[in-house]
Protein backbone atom coordinates (compact mmCIF):
# COMPACT_ATOMS: atom_id res chain seq x y z
CA UNK A 1 0.00 0.00 0.00
CA UNK A 2 1.41 3.38 -0.98
CA UNK A 3 1.76 6.19 1.55
CA UNK A 4 -0.88 8.20 -0.30
CA UNK A 5 -3.45 5.38 -0.41
CA UNK A 6 -2.94 4.56 3.28
CA UNK A 7 -4.50 7.89 4.30
CA UNK A 8 -8.17 8.49 3.44
CA UNK A 9 -8.72 11.53 1.25
CA UNK A 10 -11.58 12.58 3.54
CA UNK A 11 -9.45 12.69 6.69
CA UNK A 12 -9.06 16.39 7.60
CA UNK A 13 -5.50 17.64 7.14
CA UNK A 14 -5.78 19.20 10.60
CA UNK A 15 -6.76 15.93 12.33
CA UNK A 16 -4.93 15.31 15.61
CA UNK A 17 -5.54 12.69 18.30
CA UNK A 18 -7.24 14.01 21.41
CA UNK A 19 -4.85 14.54 24.30
CA UNK A 20 -1.61 14.02 22.34
CA UNK A 21 0.33 17.24 21.73
CA UNK A 22 2.88 15.99 19.19
CA UNK A 23 1.62 12.84 17.46
CA UNK A 24 3.77 13.17 14.33
CA UNK A 25 2.60 12.72 10.74
CA UNK A 26 -0.65 11.04 9.75
CA UNK A 27 0.37 7.76 8.05
CA UNK A 28 -2.86 5.73 7.99
CA UNK A 29 -6.57 6.43 8.27
CA UNK A 30 -9.98 5.15 7.29
CA UNK A 31 -13.10 7.29 7.62
CA UNK A 32 -15.36 4.46 6.34
CA UNK A 33 -17.09 6.79 3.90
CA UNK A 34 -17.47 4.22 1.13
CA UNK A 35 -20.10 1.54 0.61
CA UNK A 36 -17.97 -1.47 1.45
CA UNK A 37 -14.90 -2.39 3.45
CA UNK A 38 -11.67 -1.24 1.79
CA UNK A 39 -9.94 -4.59 1.27
CA UNK A 40 -6.66 -2.86 0.38
CA UNK A 41 -6.53 -1.81 4.03
CA UNK A 42 -8.50 -4.44 5.92
CA UNK A 43 -8.94 -8.17 6.39
CA UNK A 44 -12.40 -9.36 7.48
CA UNK A 45 -11.79 -12.60 9.36
CA UNK A 46 -13.63 -15.88 8.78
CA UNK A 47 -12.41 -17.98 11.68
CA UNK A 48 -13.75 -20.12 14.52
CA UNK A 49 -12.89 -18.61 17.90
CA UNK A 50 -14.53 -21.05 20.33
CA UNK A 51 -12.36 -21.40 23.42
CA UNK A 52 -11.28 -24.97 24.13
CA UNK A 53 -12.30 -24.65 27.80
CA UNK A 54 -15.71 -23.10 27.10
CA UNK A 55 -18.28 -24.75 29.38
CA UNK A 56 -21.64 -23.41 28.13
CA UNK A 57 -21.74 -25.44 24.92
CA UNK A 58 -21.62 -22.39 22.63
CA UNK A 59 -19.45 -22.14 19.55
CA UNK A 60 -18.64 -18.91 17.76
CA UNK A 61 -16.82 -17.54 14.73
CA UNK A 62 -15.65 -14.28 13.24
CA UNK A 63 -17.88 -13.98 10.14
CA UNK A 64 -17.26 -11.55 7.25
CA UNK A 65 -21.00 -11.20 6.64
CA UNK A 66 -21.24 -9.39 10.00
CA UNK A 67 -18.92 -6.65 8.67
CA UNK A 68 -20.43 -3.77 6.72
CA UNK A 69 -19.72 -0.15 5.82
CA UNK A 70 -22.33 2.56 5.31
CA UNK A 71 -23.35 6.03 6.44
CA UNK A 72 -19.72 6.78 7.23
CA UNK A 73 -19.40 3.95 9.74
CA UNK A 74 -17.89 0.49 10.00
CA UNK A 75 -20.37 -1.90 11.61
CA UNK A 76 -19.27 -5.09 13.38
CA UNK A 77 -22.40 -7.09 14.21
CA UNK A 78 -23.35 -10.41 15.77
CA UNK A 79 -25.60 -13.13 14.35
CA UNK A 80 -27.03 -16.54 15.12
CA UNK A 81 -25.61 -19.26 12.86
CA UNK A 82 -27.40 -22.29 14.29
CA UNK A 83 -28.29 -23.95 17.58
CA UNK A 84 -25.83 -22.56 20.15
CA UNK A 85 -23.71 -21.19 17.30
CA UNK A 86 -23.03 -17.47 16.85
CA UNK A 87 -21.06 -15.12 14.68
CA UNK A 88 -19.09 -12.09 15.77
CA UNK A 89 -16.84 -9.91 13.63
CA UNK A 90 -13.25 -8.75 13.30
CA UNK A 91 -11.29 -6.54 10.92
CA UNK A 92 -7.54 -6.00 11.04
CA UNK A 93 -4.70 -4.62 8.94
CA UNK A 94 -2.35 -7.62 9.23
CA UNK A 95 0.18 -7.61 6.36
CA UNK A 96 -1.45 -4.46 4.97
CA UNK A 97 -0.50 -1.83 7.53
CA UNK A 98 1.78 -2.43 10.52
CA UNK A 99 3.86 0.02 12.50
CA UNK A 100 6.25 0.43 15.41
CA UNK A 101 5.76 3.47 17.71
CA UNK A 102 3.26 6.22 17.09
CA UNK A 103 -0.31 7.10 18.03
CA UNK A 104 -3.42 5.17 17.06
CA UNK A 105 -6.91 6.52 17.69
CA UNK A 106 -10.29 4.81 17.21
CA UNK A 107 -13.59 6.68 17.42
CA UNK A 108 -16.24 4.12 18.33
CA UNK A 109 -19.74 3.49 19.56
CA UNK A 110 -19.79 0.75 22.20
CA UNK A 111 -22.99 -1.36 22.38
CA UNK A 112 -24.43 -2.86 25.58
CA UNK A 113 -22.69 -6.07 26.63
CA UNK A 114 -24.89 -9.18 26.59
CA UNK A 115 -22.58 -12.14 26.26
CA UNK A 116 -20.39 -10.23 23.81
CA UNK A 117 -17.93 -7.34 24.00
CA UNK A 118 -16.49 -4.53 21.92
CA UNK A 119 -12.72 -4.36 21.48
CA UNK A 120 -10.15 -2.04 19.93
CA UNK A 121 -6.70 -3.55 20.06
CA UNK A 122 -3.33 -4.22 18.49
CA UNK A 123 -1.34 -7.37 17.93
CA UNK A 124 2.24 -8.06 16.97
CA UNK A 125 2.98 -8.92 13.36
CA UNK A 126 5.53 -11.54 14.42
CA UNK A 127 4.91 -14.64 16.48
CA UNK A 128 5.48 -13.90 20.14
CA UNK A 129 8.18 -15.96 21.83
CA UNK A 130 8.52 -16.72 25.53
CA UNK A 131 11.27 -14.26 26.50
CA UNK A 132 9.73 -12.98 29.73
CA UNK A 133 9.06 -9.53 28.25
CA UNK A 134 6.83 -7.95 25.64
CA UNK A 135 9.73 -6.59 23.60
CA UNK A 136 9.17 -9.21 20.88
CA UNK A 137 5.46 -8.43 20.57
CA UNK A 138 2.32 -8.05 22.64
CA UNK A 139 -1.43 -7.92 22.45
CA UNK A 140 -2.40 -4.36 23.40
CA UNK A 141 -6.08 -3.87 24.30
CA UNK A 142 -7.13 -0.24 24.23
CA UNK A 143 -10.60 -1.31 25.31
CA UNK A 144 -12.51 -4.49 26.09
CA UNK A 145 -16.04 -4.18 27.47
CA UNK A 146 -17.21 -7.45 29.07
CA UNK A 147 -19.28 -5.70 31.73
CA UNK A 148 -22.96 -4.62 31.65
CA UNK A 149 -21.92 -1.33 33.27
CA UNK A 150 -19.79 1.57 31.99
CA UNK A 151 -16.64 -0.26 33.02
CA UNK A 152 -13.94 -1.46 30.63
CA UNK A 153 -10.53 -3.11 30.65
CA UNK A 154 -7.25 -1.91 29.17
CA UNK A 155 -4.62 -4.66 28.99
CA UNK A 156 -1.27 -5.90 27.73
CA UNK A 157 -0.71 -9.62 27.04
CA UNK A 158 2.67 -11.13 26.24
CA UNK A 159 4.70 -14.36 26.15
CA UNK A 160 2.05 -16.05 24.03
CA UNK A 161 -1.30 -17.50 25.12
CA UNK A 162 -0.07 -20.75 26.63
CA UNK A 163 1.37 -21.58 30.06
CA UNK A 164 3.91 -18.72 29.81
CA UNK A 165 1.20 -16.10 29.21
CA UNK A 166 1.56 -12.90 31.22
CA UNK A 167 -0.71 -9.90 31.49
CA UNK A 168 -0.95 -6.42 32.99
CA UNK A 169 -4.22 -4.49 33.03
CA UNK A 170 -6.35 -1.79 34.57
CA UNK A 171 -10.09 -1.22 34.85
CA UNK A 172 -11.77 2.13 34.18
CA UNK A 173 -15.35 3.33 34.64
CA UNK A 174 -16.63 6.15 32.42
CA UNK A 175 -20.30 7.16 32.75
CA UNK A 176 -21.83 7.39 29.29
CA UNK A 177 -19.46 4.82 27.79
CA UNK A 178 -22.29 3.24 25.80
CA UNK A 179 -23.84 6.54 24.72
CA UNK A 180 -22.70 8.20 21.51
CA UNK A 181 -19.12 7.92 20.24
CA UNK A 182 -15.87 7.99 22.18
CA UNK A 183 -12.20 8.04 21.23
CA UNK A 184 -9.78 5.35 22.39
CA UNK A 185 -6.13 6.09 21.77
CA UNK A 186 -2.65 4.73 22.44
CA UNK A 187 0.48 6.88 22.29
CA UNK A 188 3.38 4.40 21.97
CA UNK A 189 7.05 5.32 22.36
CA UNK A 190 10.14 3.21 23.15
CA UNK A 191 9.82 4.25 26.81
CA UNK A 192 6.11 4.62 27.48
CA UNK A 193 2.60 3.52 26.59
CA UNK A 194 -0.07 6.14 27.25
CA UNK A 195 -3.72 5.09 26.95
CA UNK A 196 -6.41 7.75 26.52
CA UNK A 197 -10.21 7.84 26.61
CA UNK A 198 -11.77 10.95 25.05
CA UNK A 199 -8.37 12.63 25.33
CA UNK A 200 -7.99 11.86 29.03
CA UNK A 201 -5.05 9.74 30.16
CA UNK A 202 -6.36 6.60 31.86
CA UNK A 203 -3.22 4.41 32.11
CA UNK A 204 0.49 4.98 31.62
CA UNK A 205 2.96 2.11 31.37
CA UNK A 206 6.71 2.68 31.74
CA UNK A 207 7.87 -0.84 32.64
CA UNK A 208 10.23 -1.82 29.76
CA UNK A 209 9.07 -5.43 30.07
CA UNK A 210 5.60 -4.42 28.86
CA UNK A 211 6.55 -2.34 25.83
CA UNK A 212 6.52 -3.96 22.40
CA UNK A 213 9.42 -3.00 20.13
CA UNK A 214 8.20 -4.70 16.97
CA UNK A 215 5.52 -3.99 14.38
CA UNK A 216 1.90 -4.17 15.50
CA UNK A 217 -1.35 -3.91 13.56
CA UNK A 218 -4.75 -2.40 14.55
CA UNK A 219 -7.86 -4.52 15.12
CA UNK A 220 -11.52 -3.77 15.84
CA UNK A 221 -13.86 -6.58 16.84
CA UNK A 222 -17.10 -7.78 18.40
CA UNK A 223 -16.24 -10.84 20.50
CA UNK A 224 -18.48 -13.56 21.94
CA UNK A 225 -16.08 -14.56 24.70
CA UNK A 226 -17.13 -16.81 27.57
CA UNK A 227 -16.12 -14.25 30.19
CA UNK A 228 -18.31 -11.51 28.70
CA UNK A 229 -21.11 -10.93 31.20
CA UNK A 230 -24.62 -11.97 30.24
CA UNK A 231 -25.93 -14.58 27.81
CA UNK A 232 -25.52 -14.13 24.05
CA UNK A 233 -28.68 -16.23 23.59
CA UNK A 234 -30.63 -13.35 25.12
CA UNK A 235 -28.91 -10.57 23.17
CA UNK A 236 -30.80 -8.68 20.47
CA UNK A 237 -29.36 -9.83 17.16
CA UNK A 238 -29.83 -6.46 15.52
CA UNK A 239 -28.08 -3.14 15.03
CA UNK A 240 -28.23 -2.34 18.75
CA UNK A 241 -25.61 -5.05 19.38
CA UNK A 242 -23.18 -3.77 16.73
CA UNK A 243 -19.83 -2.12 17.39
CA UNK A 244 -19.63 1.01 15.23
CA UNK A 245 -16.33 2.61 14.20
CA UNK A 246 -16.43 6.18 12.93
CA UNK A 247 -12.73 6.26 12.06
CA UNK A 248 -9.28 4.96 12.80
CA UNK A 249 -6.18 7.15 12.41
CA UNK A 250 -2.48 6.50 12.98
CA UNK A 251 0.31 9.07 13.33
CA UNK A 252 4.07 8.55 13.48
Amino acid sequence: MSEASAVSASTPASARPRGVAEPGKLVFSDEFDGKRLNEAKWNARDQERTQSKRKDGLRWWYKPENVSVGDGKLSLGISKLGHNQYGGARVDTWRKFEFTYGTVEFRMHIPPAQGHLAAAWMQSAVKESQTGTGADGTEIDLIETPYPTDRFATSIHYDGYGPDHKTASTRTTKPGLRTGYHTLALHWTPKKLTFLYDGEEIWTVTDPALISRVKEFPIASNEILQWAKGDIREAPLDASSAVLVDYIRVWQ
